[in-house]
C-alpha cells in the first residue's frame, strides 16, 4: 500500500534557527524528525513570498514560468499541472490547511475539499484552534493513501508568543520563543501517525529577518511593538467599515516603527549586515534576496528514509516532490521541470549541485526594485530584471552575511553567472510565464486587501 505523506510548512522559517549553533529555541521535536531522516542544510527557497514560493514547490518549476514573477502578485498558471494532482491521479485524498491569501492565487485549486474546508484566515493559530483542528483530522484520515499539507503561520510577524512559552528558557527572542511553542504542536501531531506507514517532510516557504542582535554582550532587540502586536492579534474582529482606518494606523505604526528603529541605532557602530537586520523586514520595500529570507530547512523523515544523515550541498525547494514522488514510487511525473530527484544524495551518491533561480518578492507597490538573480554554493548574483543594472555578486564562502559586493573586480564571475540566468530565462516557456495567471479587478482588490492585512504596504 501506498504510504501517507505529512507535508509540514512553517511559514518564515530560517534554517540556522532551526539547526545550528545559532538556535536558541528549545525543539525536541524537531531534533526528533532530523535523527530519524535526512536533513538538506542549504535548502534555498527562489523568493521570499509565501504564494509564489508554495506554487514553486507544486510545480517543481520556478516561479516565473508559472505565471508569479517578481513583477506582482498574480495567480498560478492554472493550465499547468501541479504535483497534488499528480497524486490524485495516483489514488491519494488530498487535504489541505492554509491561509485565504494561497486560496485567492489559485495554490488551493487542485485539492479535493472544498475551498470552505481548505483555508482559513489570517489570523487563525495554532493556539487560537487550528492545532486541536489539525488533531481531529488527523484523527479521521482515511484509509486509502492521503496527502495532509499543513500551513503553520505562527512564526508570521509579527508573532504573538503564547504565555506559556514567553520565557527566556524557550528562546531569547518572540521568533524562537515561538518555534518553541510550534514544535509542541508538531510533537502533537507526530503522535497521529505512524511514520512507518507515513513520510513527513518538513519544510518553509522561505525565511524572516529577526530584528535582534548581540553587540558586546548585549541583545538589541527590536522586534514588533506592542501596538504592532495589538493590531494584528484584534485581526478580523474589527469591523469591514473599519478597515480603512485600521490601514492607516497600520502604515502610521509602521512608520513610527521605523523611526524609533533609526533612531535606537544611528549612535551605534554597525556592520552591513547587523544595520539591515535590524532596519529590514520582508514586507517593507527592498530586494529581499539575502540569505535571511532564502534560506530554509527541509527534513524528510518516516517512510522510506533508513538512516540520519545530514546533507550540506546545496538543493532547492523546487527539488521536494520530484524527490517525494521517487521515495514514493510514484510514476514520473514530467520531465521538462527546474527541480530534480536528491535520492542519489540521500544515498551517499554524488551528483552536480544545481544554480538556484532566485527573485525578489513581489509587491503591491509600484515603486520597488524588480531583482532577478542566481544562487550556487559558492556565489550569489542579482541584477535589475529589465535593464540588468544594479548588479552584484557575493562570494558566500568568505562572506557568508552578504556585506562586500564583488561584482566589479570579478567581472568573469558575473560573465559566468550571467550565461547560466540567461539560460534558466530563454529555457522557460514563453506562454507558460503569461497566460491564464491573471486577476480581475475584483480579485485583485480582494488580493491586494489580504496582502495589505499581512502587513505588505
Amino acid at each position: 500500500m501506498k504510504p501517507n505523506i505529512l507535508f509540514l510548512v512553517v511559514d518564515s522559517l530560517r534554517a540556522d534557527k532551526f539547526y545550528g549553533n545559532a538556535k536558541t529555541s528549545i525543539t525536541p521535536n524537531f531534533n526528533s524528525l532530523i535523527k530519524k531522516g535526512v536533513y538538506f542544510s542549504q535548502t534555498i527557497s527562489s523568493v521570499a513570498s509565501t504564494s509564489p514560493s508554495m506554487g514553486s514547490i507544486f510545480t517543481g518549476l520556478f516561479p516565473f514560468k508559472i505565471g508569479m514573477g517578481p513583477e506582482s502578485y498574480k495567480k498560478i498558471n492554472s493550465e499547468i499541472s501541479t504535483y497534488v494532482d499528480h497524486l490524485k491521479q495516483n489514488g491519494y485524498t488530498t487535504f489541505a490547511t492554509t491561509s485565504e491569501i494561497n486560496s485567492f492565487l489559485g495554490l488551493t485549486a487542485d485539492f479535493d475539499l472544498t475551498i470552505e474546508q481548505t483555508i482559513h484566515n489570517n489570523y487563525y493559530s495554532l493556539f487560537t484552534g487550528l492545532g486541536e483542528k489539525i488533531i481531529n483530522k488527523l484523527d479521521s484520515m482515511p484509509e486509502n493513501p492521503w496527502f495532509f499539507y499543513i500551513h503553520i503561520n505562527d512564526l508570521h510577524q509579527p508573532i504573538l508568543v503564547p504565555k506559556s512559552f514567553n520565557d527566556e528558557k524557550f528562546g531569547e527572542t518572540d521568533y524562537e520563543k515561538m518555534l518553541s511553542a510550534i514544535d509542541f504542536w508538531i510533537g502533537k501531531f507526530l503522535k497521529q501517525i505512524d511514520l512507518t506507514k507515513t513520510l513527513v517532510i518538513l519544510t518553509a516557504d522561505h525565511g524572516e529577518y529577526i530584528r535582534s542582535i548581540k553587540l558586546d554582550g548585549e541583545i538589541i532587540n527590536l522586534e514588533s511593538s506592542f501596538s504592532e502586536k495589538l493590531l494584528w492579534k484584534l485581526g478580523n474582529k474589527i469591523p469591514s467599515s473599519l478597515y480603512g482606518p485600521k490601514r492607516k494606523l497600520s502604515s502610521i505604526l509602521h512608520k513610527n516603527r521605523d523611526n524609533v528603529r533609526r533612531k535606537k541605532i544611528e549612535k551605534i557602530k554597525l556592520s552591513k549586515y547587523e544595520e539591515r537586520v535590524l532596519t529590514m523586514s520582508r514586507m517593507s520595500l527592498g530586494t529581499h534576496v539575502y540569505d535571511d529570507v532564502l534560506k530554509v530547512p527541509l527534513v524528510f523523515s518516516g517512510y522510506g528514509i533508513k538512516s540520519e544523515e545530514i546533507i550540506s550541498q546545496q538543493v532547492g525547494l523546487v527539488d521536494i516532490f520530484p524527490t517525494m514522488t521517487n521515495l514514493i514510487h510514484l510514476s514520473n511525473f514530467k520531465s521538462d521541470i527546474d527541480g530534480i530527484n536528491l535520492i542519489p544524495l540521500i544515498l551517499g551518491e554524488s551528483i552536480d549541485e544545481k544554480p538556484i533561480y532566485i527573485q525578489s518578492m513581489p509587491q503591491i507597490s509600484e515603486n520597488h526594485s524588480i531583482i532577478i538573480g542566481i544562487r550556487t554554493s559558492k556565489f550569489k548574483y542579482t541584477r535589475d530584471k529589465e535593464n540588468k543594472g544594479n548588479v552584484q555578486l557575493f562570494d558566500l564562502i568568505n562572506d557568508p552575511l552578504e556585506e562586500n559586493d564583488i561584482s566589479s573586480s570579478n567581472s568573469e564571475i558575473v560573465t559566468k553567472m550571467e550565461n547560466i540566468l540567461e539560460n534558466i530565462l530563454e529555457n522557460a516557456d514563453s506562454q507558460q510565464t503569461i497566460s491564464n495567471s491573471s486577476f480581475n479587478e475584483l480579485e485583485r482588490k480582494k488580493v491586494e486587501d489580504e496582502l495589505r492585512k499581512l502587513g505588505y504596504l
